[in-house]
């Protein structure tokens, strides 16, 4: 569809549709991108406060959670006074999770999961507001990079679907709006050519998802001689996982020298920062409070500090000083492109791998991490492909909540996506080992390890 109709009138008609003010949202980011760093204080202030007067009034969780803190968001003075209050865990989460969601939110709440950087499923609920302005702030940073709404997105990325109405009606969605998904979980030789076959059909402007599949789909190509150039890729967006600088680097030469933009986010936690074409990764600040922490006090610029989300616009279901598991350093200085949107550095997320099937196709390995976190009762888990047909699924277990066939589910999912011939073994374990880095992996393939 021509992307000016796109931009112009069905991107914005479907979003009015949905009950979501996202270009409302997006008018208002690219005006704040460029507002004084006062002005972006103050507005974020009054967005804390606002939100926390909400959650006292409206969320059990967080009304007992202020009373045991002597906390009183009327009496607020300033931004720091967010660190009187307890940081938000997982685990928390996951056992207060019906008291921590909005009941009379308007537009109703949409369930959400995910394995979690740590291997920890965990649910959540987004509400309406918060869709809007995740969208917005992705609308935004696409901008910076010459990739506007309306223009064709191909999307190389994953998830559980099946033939539904609803996913049918994605697909419509996405024909109208100039996106289009291919799916990241299983590439092959045998699929090469019709996935390539797709790109040059659809003439995509840029291209999102995660860097280790664009980065091993572009070895496949290299492997077959195939010039990715011609595909007439712009720009690539490279999200969810660590973006290694022999990604990028390769990424951008396998299709002909064009940019690979990194963004940093979590399903949970949202669209957090992103790369500008100077090298800097802005936080979206009108959107967030963002601390950088290690042992409970925050660090200085340059100072390794895991992240802590607190998302001023998720209503429904809010994540108030929000433990993410990732670690970063805060940036300081301004930024040569002129915003005045704080940034962060050495982001140091958590890197997914990939899984190899006996009949050669490599999937992304969070085919494999939706079976196991959507069992009921898993804690968390860790799953390893030690041979081609041998996967270990490490499972640590909540008592009482685990079901009786749980195992039995895993076994036949990772088998429908995996083949027949591969054996799998649950193991419940007390505690999920960590790498040597003290990292979780929580897919390692050593299989995959030794290279395509």
């Amino acid at each position: 569809m021509n992307p000016y109709l796109v931009r112009k009138i069905v991107y914005p008609l479907h979003e009015k549709l949905m009950g979501r003010r996202t270009f409302e949202y997006l008018a208002e980011l690219e005006r704040l991108q460029w507002a004084s760093p006062a002005e972006l204080e103050e507005l974020r202030f009054r967005k804390l406060r606002e939100l926390l007067l909400h959650v006292r009034q409206n969320i059990p969780f967080y009304a007992e959670r202020f009373a045991q803190a002597g906390f009183d968001p009327t009496k607020m003075q300033a931004l720091d006074d967010l660190e009187k209050l307890p940081f938000l865990t997982k685990a928390e989460i996951k056992q207060n999770l019906e008291r921590m969601t909005w009941k009379e939110c308007p537009g109703g709440l949409h369930r959400y999961n995910t394995g979690g950087s740590s291997g920890e499923p965990l649910i959540f609920y987004f509400d309406k507001r918060r869709q809007a302005y995740d969208k917005a702030a992705r609308m935004l940073t696409h901008d910076w990079w010459g990739a506007e709404v309306g223009d064709k997105e191909l999307y190389l990325w994953g998830s559980p679907v099946e033939a539904t109405r609803q996913d049918r009606m994605k697909e419509l969605r996405d024909v109208l709006t100039n996106e289009r998904l291919l799916s990241a979980f299983e590439l092959s030789e045998a699929k090469f050519p019709e996935i390539v076959a797709a790109f040059a059909e659809f003439k995509p402007k840029s291209l999102f998802g995660y860097p280790s599949t664009i980065e091993l789909f572009g070895r496949m190509a290299e492997k077959r001689g195939e010039n990715l150039t011609r595909l007439g890729v712009q720009v690539v967006f490279a999200t969810a996982e660590l973006l290694y600088d022999h990604q990028r680097q390769a990424i951008s030469r396998q299709f002909g020298g064009i940019p690979v933009a990194d963004g940093y986010g979590s399903r949970e936690g949202g669209f957090v920062s992103h790369e500008c074409r100077m090298g800097r990764h802005h936080i979206i600040d009108p959107n967030y409070v963002v601390e950088f922490i290690r042992d409970d006090q925050a660090v200085a610029p340059g100072e390794d500090g895991e992240i802590v989300l607190t998302h001023l616009d998720a209503w429904g279901m809010p994540l108030i000083r929000y433990k993410t598991g990732d670690v970063a350093q805060p940036g300081e200085g301004a930024c040569a492109c002129g915003r005045s949107f704080a940034t962060m550095q050495g982001i140091r997320g958590r890197t997914t791998d990939f899984v190899v099937t006996p009949d050669g196709r490599w999937q992304h390995a969070l085919s494999v991490i939706y079976i196991v976190r959507d069992v009921a009762g898993v804690d968390e888990f860790k799953i390893v492909q030690h041979e081609l047909e041998d996967v270990q699924v490490l499972v640590k277990t909540i008592p009482n909540l685990y079901p009786t066939d749980g195992d039995a589910r895993i076994v036949a999912g990772i088998k429908k996506r995996m083949g027949d011939s591969v054996r799998v073994r649950v193991e419940k374990v007390d505690s999920i080992p960590r790498e040597g880095s003290g990292k979780h992996r929580y897919v390692v393939s050593k299989v995959a390890q030794k290279g395509l």
